[in-house]
């Protein structure tokens, strides 16, 4: 029972809690990629900085394509903020407030964008996207975000680029046709595809372009388009990537917590939800306590990352800021820290070594399914990890690496696999019960 104290207490909190507008909370999402854009400049010069991007643009940025090693540190994280400054304008130009999945979408284009998307591949899908408003007769913003999303093959764009034809011309009419296409398609896929699991997988788009990309796969294989898979990451810790992460997130924790009115209240509410789509943690607690929870689960992350032995390349630097963003839309430390605990024990049992970058990458973004350990419980995510881990380094084979949200393909097969055997389970443990 709350005491004359508590709600004094409570009272004062709410008193001083600061309620963001929408463009002051787009200048917090602006903070990240232009102190990027102005690190950039320190890591690199304007020339070296233009020849980091050409050799972007000449990638075919198939898993795993780490900028970091293709392009150098400058013209990453050049490409990632630009990549980010653009798609802020984009969304501020058509007046939308940030909220819980706007949040997580800047940051997985943030992330990926160390990592297979940039500047030159991702434009098509949004194309196909504006195609889609125009024929259904609706407004853009209002598949904006699946167009942001969509851009998982955004490496397809690359391989089409040099493959279909030595003719310039043609191979960017062709690239953008098929891109096009499938940014037109994909509004309609991944909404039935949100059915099949029931919100347990968080990266929904990452099921349902995994589906689409299988079949893009073996169109390509069929017509005798080959490319290689990317392996070489960058093995090297650079300190200075590793300070700005952390301050960042520190700073996340620190503003959270000042409008908050200098208080963490209402934070433990936050980590009690399970995390099911659609879980909005701007709606439901605040952007003040989004960002506090997005710091936290960034720390947790690099700290994940040091202790199991790794660095920060660019496929663990997308998993982390991935992680971070979906922390605005259904993650929270109680429902994802268990799986990364299940992927470092399945790991040590399959005698996989948990430093590398495919078992870091399968942890991190193997949170996608925190939502089914926020619903049936922390000791799920010891099974989950392993599932998750054996699947992910498996299913690379089926599309080819053009699809960069592998785990997210991973997730949804387990979630639509693993919760109906939960549930079936949970039905038979309540008959005999009764009997």
């Amino acid at each position: 029972m709350e005491t004359l104290n508590d709600i004094d207490v409570n009272t004062k909190i709410e008193a001083r809690k600061r309620t963001l507008n929408k463009n002051e909370q787009f200048i917090v999402l602006l903070l990240m990629p232009t102190v990027m854009l102005i690190m950039a400049f320190f890591y690199d010069n304007p020339s070296g900085l233009i020849q980091g991007l050409n050799a972007i643009r000449l990638s075919n940025d198939v898993l795993l394509a780490d900028y970091l090693v293709i392009a150098g540190t400058g013209a990453t994280l050049l490409n990632a903020s630009l990549v980010t400054l653009i798609n802020i304008a984009i969304l501020k130009k058509m007046d939308m407030k940030p909220n819980g999945i706007i949040i997580a979408s800047l940051f997985l284009l943030m992330g990926f964008s160390f990592m297979g998307k940039n500047i030159f591949n991702i434009w098509p899908f949004y194309i196909g996207g504006y195609i889609y408003s125009k024929v259904h007769n609706i407004e853009y913003k209002n598949v904006i975000i699946v167009c942001m999303l969509s851009t998982t093959m955004a490496p397809l764009s690359s391989v089409l680029a040099v493959s279909l034809s030595s003719n310039y011309i043609i191979s960017l009419i062709g690239t953008v046709a098929v891109g096009s296409f499938l940014g037109f398609i994909m509004p309609a896929v991944s909404s039935q595809i949100l059915m099949a699991h029931s919100g347990y997988n968080i990266y929904n788009m990452g099921y349902a372009g995994g589906f689409v990309s299988i079949l893009v796969f073996a169109i390509l294989r069929t017509l005798n388009i080959e490319f290689e898979r990317n392996s070489v990451v960058l093995e090297t810790m650079d300190y200075g990537l590793l300070g700005f992460l952390v301050l960042f997130f520190l700073l996340f924790i620190s503003l959270g917590f000042v409008f908050n009115g200098f208080s963490f209240s209402g934070y433990k509410k936050l980590l009690g939800r399970t995390g099911r789509s659609v879980t909005d943690m701007t709606r439901l607690d605040g952007f003040a306590l989004t960002l506090v929870n997005m710091g936290s689960l960034g720390i947790i992350s690099i700290i994940y990352v040091i202790v199991m032995g790794g660095v920060l390349n660019g496929p663990v630097i997308a998993g982390i800021l991935t992680v971070v963003g979906f922390a605005a839309f259904g993650k929270h430390i109680k429902n994802s820290v268990p799986i990364l605990v299940g992927v470092a024990v399945a790991s040590f049992f399959i005698a996989k070594d948990a430093s590398t970058t495919a078992i870091l990458i399968s942890a991190l973004f193997g949170t996608t399914l925190a939502p089914i350990v926020g619903e049936y419980g922390m000791i799920y995510g010891i099974v989950l990890g392993f599932l998750h881990l054996s699947l992910t380094l498996n299913l690379g084979v089926l599309h080819g690496g053009i699809h960069l949200y592998n785990n997210g393909l991973s997730g949804g097969i387990i979630a639509t696999i693993f919760v109906p055997m939960l549930d079936a389970l949970k039905k038979e443990k309540k008959d005999a019960l009764r009997d």
